[in-house]
């Protein structure tokens, strides 16, 4: 039987408090009777005198009573103790018939435990039952109710990554179109589902097409939205739009420029709250103050408002969510462990040997409370219990026990356990965690875990025997106010639990708990185990592309350079290039910057020779023999059209198809894609076209990430490199190889131009990648995979001669030109490099005469140099930049160079100038003045230039509206002397060959 029971005192219910069963369970008293001499109980004061005598008869008793119970047991044997069955298992058997899982609750809900009786349409209730939905289960039992009524709602549960806690209540409001009718009429969103990231987007988006076909169709959309401006100021919702599914990032972005699309918002859900408040806390409660003030300016009169937050953790920023932005909302919460964290319990953890467990216990324990208090120490075994149980006693404090051989006395415990305290007594359990159920204990004030709890659920059950005591921070008093009435939960961490130490860090951290420093070092030690037992694992997928891995403490793959298995791999006679230039196609686009492909030889193609023997072999028709016995990773043939490609088996189905013609799952080792095809379609292959190793390489552009926090690649940004890149020769820059994968920076699709000594660059794919504004730079990417690489003790990057090879064709210069402004500037000081591939396409003439090029760096392949206008004084230069609408401006400042770069609508600018004098390069700035750059050199001495550069530049000329102005600053203007003269003449002499009607300025070579 189950009964909810209301705390007067504490604001918080809770369900799942058991009463003793009407059961008659025959217990063996008079074995081992603990009194209280502390606390004596209402009866029991006044009959301490005769306390001996009143044992002795109840001994007796109890004597009776068990041979009674041994007689019955003789003539109507228990089948269920054949097999040794204990009676606790029994006593489990019969309460967890009866017994519900878990949950803490803030305001009293009525759970609808079947489909049928949930607040539901009909319509919806139609369409689950076809995709055979079992029914709301636990946690939705008890969330679908309160969102179906309107009410603000928080769910943690350990399933809280399901949008079926949601999703059918919240589709139920919306097809009510009633509740909407004072809402004005126009255009915009009823609710919004923000999610962590645009994959869980996709996934509640697609099941609202399945859910919300309805007598109301709701025209749900999925917006993501990239970092460029104009996307969000264009964004048109089509019309009858009552659900958004979206990111936080994006949602920002549109409420910006668009904020009166969201006046009829009423229902606002946060999927997977926890990690909108991890990945984007600063954007999620813009969000919530932009909700608030729109509900607080429009008149809704009977519109809901509605905020619903569901996760798999509580934090801190869940509680502010609940405080600041809800109105009396429903709490629910099903992960035990998550319920301790809600109720403010606080957790404390001490560090120590096994050996010394027992003594550390000792010191947890509190001999001389200030208020009542009742304590369990959790434990693994019997005799663990009955030893724990010993020393506590020994050191004169009231203990209990209780294990699996005494189910008999669990009566008698609970009656112990029930007795009211007075203030200063202390009573302590020692139990077994199979114990819980039948206890029903969910009054204790401290729970100390002995024996390490086994998994979160463990815990969590374990701390929920102090739920009656749970309070949220917006419960609670002041810190003097509460006094001791804080909950506390100890562990003792060993050696023994180093596997569980990462988890329990974490807990801890969410906690807000005082973490010891040992603990944290203790973990790195353990991180550093499971990281050496990865050795053999393939290198980490996100350390690969972007240079980091979000959570290595979870992330099962290796995340650091393993000499043996990272060696660079043989294609043929030679290995995979650790630098230099190279001719790529590839052939198979895993994500935006991860592809797979062939290198192809300028030389001698080793995979041309044999794919025109495989061609030449297959003409037979005779040679065309099917495998009859197929193995897995065995290497058979595969036509394709007209070409035959080598195939490794990857999977073979089990099952067959009409035709019993099993699918097979194949990889095509010389262009890294798979394909699933049938049985019949492969080819026995000879031998000889075994020989040669796979061609097909891991190709990942670097310097570039996904925006918004995202790990993985939007799949517009995807699909709109594979059309761009699929199948064409690029022209690449390898950094780095390891194992079978190239680092490319940059990778440029080159065409040579007929009849004319030019080439042209099409495009750069990391150029590409920017122009969608869902990726950002990434400039740690190289930095991070160096740091591995010299970690590794492998060759340092200094030692390879990538930054000295000499290109032999124009399209080899084209890469190196796009490479050189950046790696040259990391040789004059750091923060130098430039975005050197943000640029349109632009064109490089060829010089027949010439194989090679200078070993300076060259003028940048696609950039535009702007216009510069320049005048000194005696302390400073000023250097006026013509361009307007300058976005994404940077300037580096050096003691004798300055780079400038910005982005004008489409166009890339870059100015790399080599000062004739010397400027204090921390004194130096560059501001917008009259929406134009204004760069203002401080000198490093108070002398008049000759002139601005080394070298003349047809885009800088002087500034001839300042040359008196120049004069009357100078305290020496009235004195003519040569050296002025020669100065002046000098600026008139650099200015003479400027082209200064250009406003786009001229484009670099």
């Amino acid at each position: 039987m189950m009964l909810e029971k209301q705390q007067q005192s504490l604001p918080l219910k809770h369900t799942e408090k058991c009463t003793e069963s009407s059961v008659y369970w025959p217990t063996k008293r008079g074995i081992t009777i603990y009194a209280d001499p502390d606390v004596p109980s209402v009866s029991g004061s006044s009959q301490r005198p005769n306390e001996k005598p009143l044992r002795l008869t109840e001994k007796k008793d109890c004597d009776e009573k068990n041979g009674c119970v041994k007689l019955l047991q003789f003539l109507n044997p228990d089948p269920l103790r054949a097999d040794g069955t204990s009676d606790l298992h029994q006593l489990q058997k019969v309460k967890l018939g009866t017994l519900q899982p878990g949950v803490v609750l803030r305001n009293r809900i009525e759970p609808c435990l079947t489909l049928e009786k949930s607040p539901l349409s009909a319509d919806l209730k139609k369409a689950l039952q076809r995709n055979k939905f079992p029914g709301p289960s636990h946690t939705a039992s008890y969330s679908w109710p309160p969102i179906a009524r309107g009410c603000d709602m928080v769910v943690i549960s350990h399933c809280g990554n399901d949008p079926l806690l949601y999703l059918p209540p919240l589709l139920t409001i919306l097809q009510m179109g009633g509740c909407y009718k004072s809402l004005p009429s126009r255009n915009g969103p009823l609710a919004v589902i923000v999610c962590p990231g645009w994959k869980k987007a996709q996934f509640i988006f697609e099941l609202l097409g399945d859910y919300s076909m309805s007598s109301r169709p709701l025209h749900p959309v999925l917006l993501t939205i990239g970092l460029h401006k104009d996307e969000a100021k264009n964004m048109k919702l089509p019309r009858g739009c009552d659900v958004i599914v979206t990111t936080p990032h994006s949602l920002l972005r549109l409420l910006t420029y668009r904020s009166l699309l969201f006046l009829r918002l009423c229902h606002l859900v946060l999927d997977e709250v926890h990690m909108l408040f991890f990945e984007a806390n600063e954007q999620m409660f813009a969000i919530l103050d932009n909700f608030k003030k729109n509900v607080e300016v429009e008149e809704r009169e009977s519109a809901p408002h509605q905020i619903v937050a569901v996760g798999v953790h509580w934090n801190k920023h869940i509680d502010h969510l609940v405080r600041e932005f809800m109105k009396d909302p429903c709490v629910v919460i099903t992960a035990l462990e998550e319920a301790a964290l809600y109720g403010s319990v606080q957790q404390v953890v001490h560090l120590c040997l096994e050996c010394e467990k027992t003594s550390t216990l000792l010191q947890v324990l509190d001999f001389v409370p200030s208020q009542a208090q009742k304590t369990l120490i959790f434990t693994c075994s019997v005799a663990e219990t009955e030893t724990v149980c010993k020393v506590v006693e020994s050191n004169s404090i009231f203990c209990l026990k209780m294990h699996k051989e005494m189910a008999f006395n669990l009566k008698s415990i609970l009656e112990q356990w029930k007795k009211k305290l007075s203030p200063g007594s202390h009573i302590v359990l020692t139990l077994t965690d199979d114990c819980i159920p039948l206890l029903a204990i969910t009054d204790a004030t401290c729970v100390v875990h002995f024996s390490f709890p086994s998994s979160p659920k463990v815990l969590g059950g374990r701390l929920y025997c102090m739920s009656d005591h749970f309070q949220s921070l917006t419960e609670q008093g002041s810190p003097a106010e509460q006094g001791d009435k804080k909950t506390k939960s100890v562990l003792l961490l060993t050696e023994r639990n180093a596997s569980h130490a990462v988890g329990i860090l974490r807990y801890l951290e969410r906690a807000d708990a005082k973490i010891p420093s040992e603990l944290y070092e203790f973990t790195a030690g353990v991180l550093e185990a499971k990281e050496d037992k990865k050795a053999r694992r393939p290198l980490c997928p996100y350390l690969k592309a972007f240079g980091f891995c979000k959570d290595k403490r979870i992330c099962p793959d290796r995340h650091h350079i393993n000499p043996e298995m990272d060696i660079p791999r043989k294609l043929s006679n030679k290995t995979l290039p650790v630098f230099g230039h190279i001719r790529v196609i590839p052939f198979y686009i895993s994500n935006a910057t991860n592809y797979f492909g062939r290198i192809i030889d300028k030389h001698v193609d080793l995979y041309e020779t044999l794919n025109a023997e495989m061609n030449e072999y297959f003409k037979e028709s005779s040679n065309k023999t099917s495998a009859e016995k197929v193995e897995n990773l065995g290497l058979y043939g595969l036509e394709e059209k007209t070409l035959f490609q080598r195939v490794q088996v990857l999977e073979v189905s089990q099952k067959e198809d009409t035709w019993g013609l099993g699918s097979i799952l194949v990889k095509l080792i010389d262009e890294g894609r798979t394909k699933l095809i049938t049985r019949d379609q492969l080819l026995l292959l000879p031998e000889k076209f075994h020989t040669l190793p796979p061609q097909a390489v891991e190709f990942i552009v670097c310097r570039v990430k996904p925006a918004d926090s995202e790990i993985e690649w939007n799949p517009k940004v995807t699909r709109y490199i594979h059309h761009k890149i699929v199948g064409k020769m690029h022209d690449a820059k390898v950094v780095l190889a390891l194992g079978n994968t190239l680092w490319i920076d940059p990778m440029v699709h080159v065409t040579k131009l007929s009849n004319l000594k030019t080439s042209i660059i099409d495009y750069n794919v990391r150029a590409e990648i920017l122009s969608m504004g869902m990726g950002i730079d990434n400039s740690e990417h190289l930095e991070q995979l160096k740091k591995l690489y010299k970690e590794a003790k492998l060759p340092a990057f200094e030692d390879l001669p990538c930054q000295t090879s000499i290109p032999t064709t124009v399209e080899d210069t084209v890469c190196l030109q796009g490479t050189q402004q950046g790696d040259g500037g990391t040789e004059r000081g750091a923060g130098s490099q430039e975005d050197s591939d943000n640029q349109k396409p632009g064109v490089l003439s060829e010089d027949i005469g010439s194989e090679t090029i200078s070993s300076a760096p060259q003028p940048h392949g696609r950039s535009f140099h702007p216009q510069i206008k320049w005048f000194q004084k005696d302390d400073v230069v000023i250097l006026k930049i013509k361009i307007r609408n300058v976005k994404d401006y940077k300037c580096k400042f050096f003691t004798d160079r300055v780079i400038f770069s910005a982005w004008v609508g489409d166009k890339f600018y870059l100015a790399d100038l080599e000062l004739q004098g010397d400027i204090r390069k921390d004194d130096c700035k560059c501001i917008i003045k009259d929406d134009e750059p204004l760069i203002t050199l401080a000198k490093e001495k108070q002398e008049c230039w000759c002139g601005l550069l080394k070298q003349r530049n047809p885009n800088v000329a002087f500034d001839f509206d300042h040359w008196e102005e120049c004069e009357e600053d100078s305290p020496f203007s009235k004195v003519v002397n040569s050296k002025n003269l020669s100065c002046k003449v000098a600026a008139l002499a650099e200015s003479s060959g400027s082209s200064s009607d250009t406003t786009d300025g001229s484009e670099s070579e």
